[in-house]
């Protein structure tokens, strides 16, 4: 940031204040008026609050004379620092939807390949495309003893089925994000945000519980070696057992094994569902497949009711 130009940190702001959707205006080239929204700290018994003002910010020391009051923004200061904070504070949340760009023969192809005796039913009629939430949760697993050992893990679970898929990040692979949720074609969310986490948590305890337990057995042939050791140095010096008791907590503190959790962000996916229809075999109902593509899977009728389906259903009764 030490080599922006007054210019440059100007349009840093006016970016950070529309990705924001605050409101800004530009009096001259010098002086910039944002609406932003500020915490207000705690006071004795009151809790933090938020609150609107209105920041005067000018970018260079020949404008700060010129307009007596205003914050001169420029690299390292207060209110450079803060907004980059507060964007960075942003970026760790997304809502996000993605389209099916591949051809129709790629899709039945994968189809084919999931479920083999649908060979005979191709080419298929043109699929409807649905959208289905998903929460994204990018987890940093850190295994503490003596040793620090740092995992990041990428969860997606289907907001409909419940179904967790592990290193779902990957699964979206390059495709392109488009910003907010679809407007049609969504389906209903069976799972609350917080039993959605609470799913994802209870999944990130049995990932621990079913890691190889060798970091914690090393761990401890090295805190047994090293309270060996502070045994015998106090026991030859026939040292105070108080001071000892105190050194061996400390050891057992810092040979301790635990695992902290941290997610480092959290995006509200809409991922393409293509909805095809089989033709009616004889007195059957029609089959309904629903393909994921960017996960690759396939699910028949009666697992999952699409909206677009549930609606024609009740028209039809």
């Amino acid at each position: 940031m030490a080599r922006l130009t007054p210019e440059e940190v100007k349009a840093f702001l006016i970016d950070t204040l529309q990705v924001s959707g605050a409101a800004y205006r530009e009096v001259d080239n010098t002086l910039l008026l944002a609406e932003v929204t500020v915490e207000i700290p705690p006071l004795f018994f009151d809790p933090p609050r938020l609150e609107k003002q209105t920041l005067n910010l000018v970018f260079t020391p020949e404008a700060s004379a010129n307009y007596p009051g205003a914050e001169l923004v420029i690299p390292g200061s207060y209110r450079l620092n803060w907004f980059i904070d507060g964007l960075q504070e942003r970026g760790n949340y997304t809502l996000q939807h993605f389209k099916f760009t591949g051809a129709a023969a790629k899709s039945e192809k994968a189809l084919a390949a999931l479920r083999p005796e649908l060979k005979k039913a191709l080419p298929l009629s043109s699929p409807a495309e649905e959208a289905r939430p998903f929460l994204l949760v990018n987890y940093t697993l850190s295994f503490q003893t003596d040793e620090l050992q740092e995992e990041l893990v990428s969860l997606g679970l289907d907001m409909v089925s419940g179904t967790i898929t592990p290193d779902f990040f990957r699964c979206l692979g390059e495709a392109e994000a488009l910003p907010g949720a679809p407007e049609t074609g969504v389906a209903t969310p069976s799972y609350t945000l917080e039993a959605a986490f609470a799913l994802l948590h209870q999944y990130l305890e049995e990932l621990v519980q079913a890691r190889d337990p060798r970091w914690v057995n090393e761990a401890r042939v090295r805190y047994e070696e090293e309270l060996t050791c502070l045994y015998q140095y106090y026991q030859e010096d026939q040292r105070d057992f108080g001071d000892f008791h105190s050194r061996a907590l400390d050891l057992y503190d810092k040979f301790r094994p635990r695992v902290l959790v941290r997610p480092v962000n959290v995006g509200l996916l809409y991922l393409p569902v293509l909805v095809y229809q089989l033709p009616k075999e004889g007195r059957k109902e029609k089959t309904v497949l629903r393909y994921l593509p960017f996960l690759d899977k396939l699910e028949t009728s009666g697992e999952f009711e699409s909206p677009t389906i549930a609606k024609a259903r009740a028209r039809k009764q």
